[in-house]
């Protein structure tokens, strides 16, 4: 069974959320240069010194990048676990990677607030990026336990990893078309009710692309 998360864990979990959420608002409503850590603590009801248990600047707060960054537990367990088989393995990672790679918020407006500040601040991208990097990483360690899971034989812990690393990377894809859906026309986001519906319009068009080359 997946691991019971712990009061402890969650309460970290809610604070780290709480500074990011406060962060992206304190920037877009004051900018990124008048924007301080004080505040950014003080919004979230937390101390400057709580603040750097999470974060080490204003910026890593923005993105979400604080010194651990890891996929939640129970997340990880139901995928490399599932008793689905081969054939939906493509559509259950790509799943996977979009849960692992976005940050939970309780806030639905959050994503499009963070879009708007990468378009005001550049050079905050660097970090998203970075963020994405080491998450992968982690992701890939999950879909290797889950094609090992399912079976799989591989040559040699090499041939192992670079399988794992190459369908993570191509799992992303559905992800990716949605993010470049929305960029091209946000509108969407609100007509289709949310950023998840429009994933789904991309992850069928994945599948369908996949049957095609079989």
């Amino acid at each position: 069974m997946p691991v019971e998360e712990t009061l402890r864990s969650k309460n970290a979990r809610l604070t780290r959320n709480a500074l990011h959420e406060a962060a992206i608002t304190r920037v877009l409503e004051d900018g990124l240069a008048c924007a301080t850590v004080a505040n950014i603590a003080a919004d979230a009801g937390v101390s400057t010194r709580t603040f750097f248990n999470y974060f080490e600047t204003k910026e890593d707060a923005i993105v979400g990048l604080g010194p651990e960054v890891s996929v939640d537990e129970g997340l990880a367990y139901d995928y490399v676990h599932s008793p689905a088989g081969l054939d939906t393995l493509a559509e259950d990672t790509a799943r996977f990677v979009r849960e692992a790679l976005l940050i939970g918020s309780v806030d639905p407006k959050l994503p499009a607030r963070r879009r708007r500040l990468f378009a005001l601040y550049p050079e905050i991208v660097s970090k998203s990026f970075d963020r994405a990097e080491e998450l992968e990483e982690i992701v890939t360690s999950h879909v290797l336990d889950r094609l090992r899971h399912l079976g799989q034989e591989f040559s040699s812990e090499d041939s192992a990893w670079r399988s794992a690393r190459m369908l993570t990377q191509l799992c992303r894809v559905p992800l990716n078309h949605a993010g470049q859906a929305i960029k091209a026309h946000p509108e969407t986001v609100e007509h289709k009710g949310g950023t998840e519906a429009i994933f789904e319009d991309s992850l069928s068009l994945f599948r369908k692309v996949l049957d095609r080359l079989q």
